[in-house]
Parts: C-alpha cells; sequence; structure tokens
C-alpha cells in the first residue's frame, strides 16, 4: 500500500511530465507558422533570412530546445505555483485516485470561460478594425494563411500559458506573497500578478508585430493594450481554473482572432 506522500509524490510528477510534453508539442506546433513566416521574409527581398533545408532536423533541435526549456518551465511553475495557490488542478486531478474535481462541472465552468473568450476576441475584433480603418498601417511583408495561425494558435496557448501564467505569473505572486509574508495571497497581490505578467505577455507580441508592419506610437500602443486585456483575461481564468483551462481559453481566443475573425485579411 503507498503512503500519502508518495501517492503525492506520484501525481505531482504524473503531472509535470504530462505538462512537459504539452509544452513540447506545443512547441512542435509552432515550426510551420514559423517556416511560412520565413518564406514570406525572403520573399519580401530580406536576405538575411534562412530556411532550414531539413525539416527532420529543425523537429528535432526544436523538439530538444522544447524539452529542455519546458522541464525547467514546468517544474519551477508547479513548484511555485503550489505555494502561490495556483497549478493545474484539472491535469492533477487526472492522476489522483481520489477525483475531487468532477468532470461535468469543469465541462460546464469550460464553456462558460471559452463563451467570455470568443466575446472578448469578436470585441477586440471590432476594436482593432477601427483603428485600421483610422489609422491605416504599411504591411512589409504579406500575413501567412490562415491554416498557418490555426496551427500556430495551438501551439501559443500551450506555450504561452505555461512559460507567462503557470512561469511567471506563479513566480510573481509567490515573490509578493513571501515578500508581504501571507499565507495566501490577497485578491490584490493576484491582480496585482496578474497585470505584471500581462504587461510582459505585451511586449513578447511586440517583435512579433514588428514583423508585419513597422512599430509606430499606434501599432505598439494597440500591441500592448491588447494583450495587456487578454493577458489579464487569461491570467484570471488561471487563477480561478488552473493551467489546462487556460490553454484552452487562451486557444479559443486565437482561433477566433486570427483565424475565424482575421482582421488582416
Amino acid at each position: 500500500m503507498k503512503s500519502p506522500n508518495s501517492t503525492q509524490t506520484y501525481n505531482s510528477l504524473s503531472t509535470a511530465f504530462f505538462v512537459v510534453i504539452l509544452f513540447v508539442i506545443g512547441t512542435l506546433l509552432n515550426i510551420p507558422f514559423s517556416r511560412e513566416l520565413k518564406r514570406l521574409k525572403i520573399e519580401a527581398g530580406n536576405t538575411s533570412v534562412k530556411i532550414s533545408n531539413s525539416i527532420a532536423t529543425e523537429i528535432i533541435q526544436t523538439g530538444v530546445y522544447g524539452l529542455i526549456i519546458g522541464i525547467i518551465m514546468v517544474f519551477v511553475g508547479l513548484w511555485l505555483s503550489k505555494k502561490a495557490h495556483l497549478g493545474a488542478p484539472v491535469i492533477e486531478s487526472f492522476f489522483s485516485k481520489r477525483k475531487t474535481i468532477k468532470l461535468l462541472n469543469v465541462f460546464k465552468e469550460l464553456l462558460y470561460f471559452m463563451g467570455l473568450s470568443v466575446v472578448l476576441a469578436l470585441v477586440l475584433l471590432l476594436i482593432h478594425k477601427q483603428i485600421r480603418d483610422t489609422f491605416p498601417a504599411t504591411s512589409l511583408i504579406e500575413r501567412p494563411s490562415k491554416l498557418y495561425y490555426a496551427i500556430v494558435s495551438f501551439s501559443a496557448g500551450i506555450t504561452e500559458e505555461i512559460i507567462f501564467r503557470l512561469g511567471l505569473m506563479s513566480f510573481i505572486i509567490a515573490l509578493i506573497q513571501r515578500f508581504k509574508k501571507e499565507v495566501k495571497p490577497s485578491t490584490t497581490v493576484v491582480w496585482v500578478g496578474i497585470i505584471i505578467t500581462a504587461v510582459f505577455f505585451g511586449l513578447m507580441h511586440l517583435p512579433l508585430s514588428k514583423n508585419f508592419s513597422n512599430l509606430t506610437l499606434v501599432t505598439v500602443s494597440s500591441t500592448m493594450i491588447g494583450n495587456l486585456i487578454t493577458g489579464s483575461f487569461f491570467g484570471w481564468v488561471y487563477w480561478k481554473r488552473g493551467l489546462l483551462i487556460a490553454i484552452i481559453v487562451h486557444i479559443v481566443w486565437d482561433l477566433v482572432f486570427h483565424v475565424m475573425g482575421s482582421p488582416y485579411l
């Protein structure tokens, strides 16, 4: 008979390995978009960009990179998230013999958060269209087709939530929590962590925006504000329902914004 400690260790390790595998899959799913973006840059006359001739080599290199980064981010992130009373409760319940979370309730909550994600994406699409019509920006290169955006939506949803919410947000909240000597982080502390993480989330998207248009005051502002809003929303979902729900909600948002209602056509 297993002791409670050994059972808890097994559940924690199983959760960690599952999330690491998820992260590796996420990094591999970014390859098609990355290669297509490079091809479009070369087509536009950028001679400094190179595409690997061997897809197999790129898959192996990306997979190894994803595995190394994933192990670091996931194990540290799960450790910190426990201290910050966050984490991946739904995934953990899959490996636990004691089913503390009912799947029916999870499904109902998922539908609710997915609905909010769709509404938010549609609202931001309308705002983005108004900004584009008022302040038209010159495109530097053609954008990848919707198929590539559909694939990269899964990549972004997985990797960005693990890096930013499980990793960075948990770290910030745990750090403030330790500084304030709180047993459980207050709502204020959690929201500070959510917003700070969302700012970094926005900064991370600036180089991607730079691929398609010059970074003007309008493009920088719209990128930062848009990602501050979405990053805060994803952070709130992560806080309330954990990593897996945040990943799915992020994927849904990307599919609606970048694929179904793409403002880039």
